[in-house]
């Protein structure tokens, strides 16, 4: 793996070289021709800003790979409840093969009480832990903002977050006056959703003892999941789904604006002035540990700006394993986040871990399809995964706003 990173990490830096000479060249036509470069000069530079991007999406899974965190699931106390465990999930295979029909497979009394011991009111059945895992880590691997933030779990449907307060000082004969939200300190509630996926199987392949049924599965709802839940942390809204940095009103007042009604930089401004500022807006504790959030195509833009010695913001890795830096903080690529336009808040700078919690409710829950597919031959299976989030400390976050004040 470390060869293969290696290998991309050498072609990032040449392909940035390569855009920087085109880049200048871009420039230096631009000012030539009235802030226009020729077309071709452009599309030169837009197709090795786009193979850039494409590098640094390769480069980004092996990252994940690398820094994947271990999943400890509570081992079995004894001998008898290891066997309770590979048998109910030995019973679970054997029901997302066949399910419950009649002439499929011959069900024990004792497999089905394994199985509904973890039903719910939907007709579904708890997944076991290693399933259950195996989904959690692999979402984390595709994930940009979970492996970053604070992330816990919960068996309420509502999270009460605790906290001390920050102290109150005073000098001398001063009196100690308790702030509004020092009395509100931790009474921030985290509120769980449902999050819903359906993932269709070809009964052919159900059937077919070789195929490895479970891996498939899990693959496919990690990537639904990991790309649902990056929508939602960074710039989800309405009451349905956890809150979104990029969209959570306290955040947006904070904001720092681009100066320009629909852009980023202009003829006369020059885009690094107000990254300048959004980065120093948290206070010290925070931009220590802080990121950038934005997209893709966000990042496109940004890859063209320098400073006022002409050395381009954005720097790819210098070593193996880094991230790419901004202003010297890493870079990450919540494509839910909005793109640039008038009015939005497309860059969010800020310390995550301390500024946004994810709280994850145990038990993820499958329920097999028969009827609906069936004139096509399939089988679906629906998971529902229950999980909250949202910012519970503004002051660690700072957003860019398109606009002019």
């Amino acid at each position: 793996m470390s060869d293969e990173m290696k290998k991309f990490n050498v072609e990032l830096n040449r392909t940035f070289e390569e855009f920087k000479t085109r880049n200048d060249v871009a420039i230096a036509e631009a000012e030539k021709r009235n802030g226009v470069a020729t077309a071709e000069t452009t599309e030169a530079v837009e197709k090795v800003n786009e193979a850039i991007t494409d590098i640094r999406t390769s480069m980004k899974e092996i990252e994940t790979r690398m820094d994947r965190p271990s999943f400890d699931p509570k081992a079995p106390e004894n001998e008898e409840e290891k066997a309770a465990n590979e048998f109910r999930a030995a019973a679970f295979d054997k029901w997302v093969r066949f399910g419950f029909e009649e002439g499929k497979a011959v069900w024990s009394p004792e497999e089905k009480r394994a199985l509904s011991s973890g039903s719910d009111g939907t007709g579904g059945f708890l997944v076991p832990v290693d399933w259950e895992s195996g989904i959690i880590m692999n979402a984390f691997d595709m994930a940009e903002l979970r492996p970053i933030c604070n992330v816990g779990t919960t068996g309420r449907d509502v999270v009460q977050l605790g906290s001390l307060s920050k102290p109150t000082v005073a000098w001398g004969r001063q009196n100690l006056e308790i702030s509004t939200q020092t009395l509100t300190a931790g009474a921030e509630r985290i509120t769980i959703h449902d999050c819903r996926a359906i993932a269709l199987l070809s009964n052919n392949t159900l059937e077919d003892a070789e195929a490895d049924i479970n891996a498939e599965l899990n693959d496919a709802f990690s990537r639904a999941v990991a790309e649902a839940e990056d929508d939602a942390f960074a710039a989800g809204a309405g009451d349905d789904n956890p809150k979104g940095v990029s969209s959570d009103s306290r955040v947006m007042a904070l904001y720092v604006a681009s100066g320009i009604t629909a852009a980023f930089q202009d003829g006369t401004h020059n885009g690094v002035d107000v990254l300048v500022d959004c980065l120093y807006t948290p206070k010290k504790t925070y931009r220590a540990n802080g990121t950038w959030a934005f997209n893709s195509t966000t990042e496109a833009v940004i890859r063209k700006l320098k400073d006022g010695e002409g050395r381009y913001l954005w720097q790819p890795p210098v070593q193996l394993g880094a991230p790419a830096l901004l202003l010297g903080k890493p870079i990450v690529n919540p494509e839910g986040m909005p793109d640039i336009a008038a009015n939005a808040y497309p860059i969010v700078f800020g310390d995550f871990k301390a500024g946004y919690k994810i709280r994850d409710r145990k038990g993820l829950t499958v329920q097999r399809l028969i009827e609906r597919y069936a004139e096509y031959d399939q089988t679906g299976f629906k998971i529902v995964k229950r999980v909250g989030g949202q910012v519970t400390l503004v002051e660690a976050f700072c957003p860019v706003k398109i606009a002019t004040t």
